[in-house]
């Protein structure tokens, strides 16, 4: 049979019983289990009970009532007329996306409207009959009609038929047609109906003198894929459609396509003949060969054909999954590096087969002994060499990181991960250090000791890896030569980002030193700050005084290393001094009077010193 032919059979509403085969009751249209997957090895085989449940009625069915309504069609017209509803509710029920569409055709020698679509298509039960009650047996003159005019039409567009529907013209007439018919040759008209993938049912109600007296409607029939029933009275045609539409004969064959090589298939027996709507049963044998690739996917299409067709949902995909290699996995962390530095891990796979893919390599901060949470994700492709690597990821805090790493596995290779114990990197924390005082003072006269103040307050000279703050007590007032008021030092570290940062204020200063001039200075402060990036240094002075010689009158942030002489006083403001040993660091002093002058005082000062520094970065 040909693809048309499907259609027409297909299409079952509720009504008389056409008994074409053994078979059972189904469910919905298809072949069950459609999708098989398995996982055999190489040379096994399993088997699988196949069930192809046969349609009901075609999916989207669009039906157009084509009838003859010349004179001599009355008596069939009010038949379908009377039994409309029973034809379209056995149709509906069955398949609830159902469409009609009503049109007729007379002769166009003789009537004024030869064809007409009297309703096009539409679910709408109630205008499908109102459309067939329209229709009035009258005219006709010669004993052929158009028929075949009324089919180019009905192909050409006149009912919108929708996309992807089965659609299904019910030919109804007692004459054969004019050839040509308007115009239009029986060729033309069975070309449009192919074209447009219309199936006729066409029902003869004056054989042998009616609709097929000169063979029309057998080759329209035989080309669409449709049947042709002959003989039918007038009373007999609404029962003649339900019975051309329900429980035809099907045939259930089936084919392989697109099938691997390495996967043999088999069904048992070869075909089954059904009544349209029940189930056909086979047993399927499935088989891998010997020489299948481990880790690879085979798979095979098996159609089931109903009348030779194939229709959507009746094609079975097998997919078999030959069980994959398991490489194992290897891994090399880089070495110790201070907090801050760069860490990497390299992996190599070995065993499977020819492994391909990628490397997921996840690092874990210390204290995540099980690696639960990554704080880095780092994915590197497997060479030829089955290696891969994660290339450098910056590092935090110290402390014990761990890395593990996941092979992705490819078509032939499972994935494998590597134990998160495997994989320690030690991480160093910074060398922090740093000290701050307030103020020191050394000062002399033909020998004699004038001035000689350690510093004070001094943190003295402080030495961390980790988080701290360390700081004295503030010196209320300093008396003598020297005068001052709150004098404060404090050194704070950071573990990471390692920081060290000195602090040093004084608030007021006096200094009166024989031999030199006064020197009055109110709130100053430093700070002196390093990180593995390099070192800052601030200071500010509210007002600065030397003599009679006001230096700095508001407050001010000074540059650094300022240089300033007042006579024989030599005032370095913002002094900043760098060293790089034993690790790199910043002195900051806020005030540095010296004099070293014959006769005079010889005189070293520093006002509030902040001094930090930093070991050990990446």
């Amino acid at each position: 049979m040909t693809r048309r032919l499907r259609a027409a059979v297909c299409v079952v509403v509720a009504g008389a019983m056409l008994v074409a085969g053994v078979g059972t009751a189904s469910a919905a249209p298809g072949v069950t289990p459609a999708d098989v997957t398995l996982n055999l090895d190489p040379g096994g085989s399993t088997t699988i009970a196949k069930t192809v449940s046969t349609p009901a009625i075609p999916p989207k069915p669009d039906i157009t009532f084509l009838i003859d309504t010349t004179g001599s069609m009355g008596e069939v017209i009010s038949n379908v007329q009377a039994n409309a509803n029973t034809i379209l509710s056995n149709v509906a029920s069955a398949q609830p996306d159902a469409q009609f569409a009503v049109a007729e055709y007379r002769d166009v020698s003789w009537d004024a409207t030869s064809f007409r679509v009297a309703q096009n298509l539409t679910a709408n039960q109630t205008d499908v009959t109102n459309g067939l009650n329209s229709l009035v047996a009258t005219g006709g003159g010669d004993f052929p009609e158009d028929g075949i005019n009324g089919l180019f039409q009905v192909a050409s567009g006149a009912v919108h038929f929708r996309p992807n529907s089965s659609r299904i013209v019910l030919l109804i007439g007692d004459a054969p047609s004019h050839d040509p018919s308007n115009g239009h040759t029986l060729a033309d008209a069975i070309s449009a109906l192919r074209a447009a993938d219309i199936t006729v049912l066409a029902f003869d109600l004056s054989d042998p003198y009616g609709l097929d007296s000169t063979g029309q409607a057998t080759a329209i029939t035989n080309a669409t894929g449709g049947r042709l029933f002959s003989g039918i009275n007038s009373s007999e045609v609404s029962d003649t459609i339900l019975a051309a539409l329900h429980n035809l004969p099907v045939t259930v064959t089936h084919q392989l396509r697109d099938c691997d090589p390495n996967l043999s298939v088999s069904l048992a027996p070869g075909g089954r003949t059904v009544t349209n709507g029940d189930d056909a049963t086979f047993t399927e044998t499935v088989s891998v060969g010997a020489g299948a690739v481990p880790g690879s996917t085979l798979t095979c299409k098996v159609d089931f054909l109903l009348n030779g067709v194939l229709s959507p949902g009746f094609t079975e995909t097998i997919t078999e999954h030959v069980p994959k290699a398991t490489p194992s996995i290897a891994t090399t962390p880089s070495g110790p590096v201070p907090a801050g530095g760069n860490v990497s891990d390299t992996a190599t796979l070995s065993g499977g087969y020819h492994p391909t893919g990628t490397v997921t390599f996840q690092l874990f901060g210390p204290g995540d002994t099980s690696c639960a949470t990554p704080i880095a994700t780092r994915t590197g492709t497997v060479s030829g060499s089955g290696t891969a690597a994660s290339g450098n990821v910056t590092i935090g805090a110290a402390g014990t990181y761990r890395w593990a790493a996941t092979y992705s596995g490819d078509a032939h290779n499972n994935s494998v991960t590597s134990p998160c114990s495997a994989e320690q990197v030690t991480v160093t924390p910074q060398r922090l250090t740093g000290r701050a005082y307030g103020l020191t003072a050394d000062a002399s006269l033909a020998g004699i000791q004038l001035v000689n103040i350690a510093p004070l307050p001094d943190t003295g000279h402080i030495s961390t890896t980790s988080t701290s703050a360390t700081s004295v007590p503030c010196t209320a007032t300093l008396s003598g030569l020297i005068i001052a008021h709150t004098l404060c030092a404090k050194v704070a570290t950071t573990e990471f980002p390692g920081k060290s940062v000195a602090t040093a204020s004084i608030d007021d200063t006096t200094i009166g030193i024989t031999g030199i001039p006064v020197i009055t200075v109110k709130t100053i402060n430093s700070s002196s700050t390093t990180t593995c990036a390099g070192s800052t240094g601030t200071t500010t002075i509210a007002f600065l005084k030397v003599g009679n010689t006001v230096v700095i009158a508001e407050p001010t942030n000074v540059q650094p290393n300022t240089t300033v002489n007042v006579g024989v006083v030599k005032l370095v403001l913002n002094e900043q001094i760098p060293f790089t040993t034993p690790d790199k660091g910043l002195t900051v002093n806020a005030v540095h009077i010296t004099v070293d002058a014959i006769g005079l005082a010889k005189t070293n000062v520093v006002l509030a010193s902040s001094e930090s520094d930093i070991g050990n970065c990446p």
